[in-house]
């Protein structure tokens, strides 16, 4: 009976360490940068400085489940593109991101005592992106969603497909570093606040006030205040939705269970 017990014990206690062996934790640092209606091509220096954390369940060595939370900012003017200096936009977004993926490793991943210590991987999966678009105006930061510039009621939040490439490399017994390139396709075509056409002016003026009206069309500011667009002229594309790109570093640490097995005499 007693060799039983003995022999449960042990591979309840193998169990568990092998459990708590697949769970990871990590940090994240790196950049982001924004395509959208304000930046037809990514532009190198509005690349803004992007941070997270993540939870990691290696299901197999081939497979993982990681949630995560990343923050980060997205900006863009349009005197980065001459053919949009003219209309004189600009912006910038807090974003807020919470998402789960499913990754897939190439190589069986250092899990076993046979599996490889590094390994290239995809991953793909669901979010919410909460972001807040701002814009510069008359020295101070202006909050552009209750201005409905287009007059369009639109969501703080939105939906997000992240999906990427990256490389981890388990370097150390309990410690991986990683690099990873990601795309976030949102739902959303106003990270910017830029989708689809000027509004009359004047209503804009009565229904949110003079400098909602300014705001909506900048274009006056490099014309001695004169507008060059009226209502119904083409502001933004509305066929295509923002996206932004993330690219890290990243430093996890494996979780190995405390828990020892009971010694025996």
């Amino acid at each position: 009976m007693k060799v039983k017990q003995i022999t449960f014990l042990l591979l309840s206690c193998t169990s568990l360490l092998t459990n708590a062996q697949r769970i990871e934790v990590g940090l994240m640092a790196g950049g982001a940068n924004y395509v959208g209606d304000i930046a037809p091509t990514m532009v190198a220096s509005e690349t803004r400085f992007a941070r997270g954390i993540f939870g990691r369940v290696n299901i197999s060595s081939t497979f993982a489940f990681t949630a995560s939370y990343f923050r980060t900012s997205l900006t863009g003017t349009d005197q980065n593109f001459e053919f949009n200096q003219p209309r004189n936009l600009s912006f910038k977004t807090s974003i807020k991101e919470y998402a789960g993926v499913v990754e897939f490793n190439y190589l069986k991943y250092a899990l076993g005592i046979l599996d490889k210590k590094y390994t290239s991987y995809v991953y793909l999966g669901f979010g919410m992106v909460e972001y807040t678009p701002e814009t510069f105006f008359e020295n101070a930061w202006v909050d552009l969603r209750p201005l409905q510039t287009e007059n369009v009621s639109y969501n703080s939040f939105s939906y997000v497909i992240p999906f990427g490439i990256g490389f981890k490399w388990n370097f150390k017994p309990s410690y991986s570093i990683e690099a990873n390139l990601g795309f976030r396709k949102t739902y959303t075509d106003y990270l910017d606040d830029v989708s689809t056409v000027y509004v009359d002016p004047a209503a804009t003026a009565k229904d949110k006030g003079t400098p909602a009206m300014l705001i909506a069309d900048r274009s006056a500011e490099l014309n001695n205040g004169v507008p060059q667009n009226g209502a119904g002229y083409r502001r933004g594309n509305a066929d295509f939705n923002d996206w932004y790109i993330i690219v890290g570093v990243s430093l996890t640490y494996r979780i190995f269970n405390s828990q020892k097995c009971p010694r025996f005499y």
